[in-house]
């Protein structure tokens, strides 16, 4: 699901509705470092709910004046992204 490590942070598995509340709040309780890469290289599978959880991790940027770098977007992200006319946000974490 996640490991948490200094600055980077990796998911894997399924990163879907069922497992986004889960997700939110073991990020909510980690220390968040100025920089941090989230690397998804592991994750299989996602849905829209990815799309919420990606902006709720910028929102606690912005909120904690840090920066997530994400890595290894899934493929589909940009997809979901266009269908719901977010690309330009989503184009902008590559």
């Amino acid at each position: 699901m996640i490991v948490f490590e200094k600055n980077q942070w990796k998911l894997s598995g399924d990163i879907t509705i069922e497992k986004i509340p889960s997700l939110i709040d073991l990020i909510k309780k980690q220390k968040i470092d100025k920089k941090t890469t989230i690397d998804l290289s592991k994750v299989t599978s996602i849905d829209t709910s990815t799309l919420s959880l990606i902006f709720e991790l910028q929102r606690q940027a912005k909120k904690t004046q840090s920066q997530f770098i994400f890595k290894n977007l899934p493929k589909n992200l940009n997809s979901l992204a266009k269908l719901y006319g977010v690309e330009d946000l989503v184009s902008s974490l590559h």
